[in-house]
């Protein structure tokens, strides 16, 4: 195979997001985290002489996925795009309110393993998903058959107070308070968007416990 150039791999970013995006038209499902690194893509794609985007365009997929009970849980996939993508492989972290830390490691490390060996050199965010949305409740089903399952039931009543939080900032133009925002967004599980701009605006989705520990932090 011959090997694609970095504008031939943007251009494949760009167009694959756009898919996504058409997909998912709705935030909930669909979310760019980091639209700065999407212009500086799209920037870079259109213009042979541009230099190399200095981040990873990064966003959020949300799948729900049905349980044997009938009842539905939703996944959410936080995912970048190297910038040789998709000549290496996508980083992908799934996250669920219902996932045991060992299952969430083992549901991550199936999905790479099935990305390995299936999507290697290939736009693959599409599979990755389908592969989340047949394959994920079987992860929590193994903790459902343990002695926990008014953890489960805890959890649920939790999950239910979800909160959306609206951040105007004028501190969004420095990198590190970028990664900050991003980072912070990562680890607590929460979805949303950064831009910059005249305030910047961060919008941050999820529980409420999690958004009110990243206020405090911001």
């Amino acid at each position: 195979t011959t090997r694609m150039t970095n504008h031939e791999e943007a251009e494949i970013q760009i167009s694959e997001l756009d898919l996504l995006s058409s997909m998912f038209p709705y935030e909930e499902e669909f979310c760019v985290t980091d639209q700065l690194a999407l212009a500086e893509l799209k920037h870079y794609a259109e213009n042979e002489s541009a230099e190399v985007p200095s981040s990873k365009v990064q966003f959020i997929l949300n799948v729900k996925a049905e349980l044997p009970e009938a009842s539905m849980v939703e996944f959410s996939m936080a995912c970048a795009l190297p910038f040789k993508y998709p000549t290496v492989l996508p980083e992908i972290t799934v996250r669920s309110s219902l996932l045991s830390r060992s299952q969430q490691i083992e549901l991550n490390s199936d999905l790479k393993t099935y990305l390995v060996q299936n999507c290697s050199g290939e736009p693959c965010m599409l599979s990755a998903r389908e592969w989340l949305k047949d394959h994920a409740a079987a992860y929590i089903d193994k903790e459902l058959s343990s002695p926990s399952r008014t953890t489960l039931h805890s959890l649920q009543s939790e999950a239910a107070t979800f909160t959306r939080l609206w951040i105007y900032s004028h501190h969004i133009y420095n990198k590190q308070k970028r990664k900050n925002i991003i980072d912070w967004a990562k680890e607590l599980s929460l979805s949303g968007f950064c831009m910059p701009g005249k305030p910047g605006v961060v919008c941050v989705e999820g529980l409420q416990s999690s958004c009110e520990e990243f206020w405090s932090r911001l």
